[in-house]
């Protein structure tokens, strides 16, 4: 099977998972279905107005459909998936100070869990260097180490 074919699936974000990997794969899931540039907040002067209206309720749909329907609640009266797109962000991917710190928290005290293997540890400390880029914070080498 090419993998122009195949079926791609993203779990529905259920406010409770990682935001950021959720966010990351429905991106791959919308770049795959050729439809990313829906969440740019302008219509890209090449395109006429009916292509976009139809680029942008794809993007609509396919975002809606990977989500949980306490989610969707939340973006179901938005009609643009780059507005859907920010709502998201600023619900589920806070850029507080508390948030930024916590994460930082949790990156310096970070300890390889008993029972854990390093594979799994390695993950946990990828997965929080991934948040803490995603809220803009810059990550020195020498605390990826």
């Amino acid at each position: 099977m090419s993998s122009s074919s195949a079926k791609f699936e993203v779990a529905k974000f259920n406010g409770d998972s990682n935001f950021g990997l959720w966010q990351t794969r429905v991106k791959d899931l919308l770049a795959k279905e050729g439809i990313l540039k829906a969440l740019r907040p302008e219509k890209p002067k090449s395109m006429d107005d009916e292509d976009w209206e139809e680029l942008q309720q794809r993007a609509v749909g396919t975002i809606r459909l990977c989500l949980v329907d306490e989610v969707v609640y939340h973006v179901m009266n938005l009609t643009s998936p780059a507005e859907i797109w920010k709502k998201l962000e600023s619900r589920f991917m806070s850029k507080t100070v508390t948030t930024k710190l916590y994460l930082k928290q949790q990156l310096y005290g970070l300890k390889m869990q008993e029972g854990h293997d390093l594979a799994q540890h390695v993950n946990v400390f990828n997965q929080i260097i991934t948040d803490l880029i995603q809220l803009d914070v810059k990550i020195e080498d020498e605390d990826r180490e």
